[in-house]
């Protein structure tokens, strides 16, 4: 069965009060895109815990997808 992770997208340049949001989606990917249509930030920081529990934590630039399309 497949299982929905949380992922804490921490923005530096907003509020304190709107700093980190909280994603559920089933892939790393999907909860970008997810966050990504409403925010104007420039990169974000990502955390989340995989299926075996171990913790991750990256850097993300935005937008994330293809250039080509989104530079129209």
């Amino acid at each position: 069965m497949a299982k929905e992770r949380i992922f804490k997208f921490t923005d530096n340049t907003a509020p304190e009060e709107e700093q980190v949001k909280e994603v559920t989606a089933m892939s790393y990917k999907k909860a970008v895109k997810s966050y990504q249509g409403g925010s104007k930030a420039k990169q974000v920081e990502v955390e989340w815990t995989t299926k075996r529990g171990e913790e991750f934590y990256t850097v993300q630039k935005l937008p994330m997808g293809r250039s080509k399309k989104i530079g129209k």
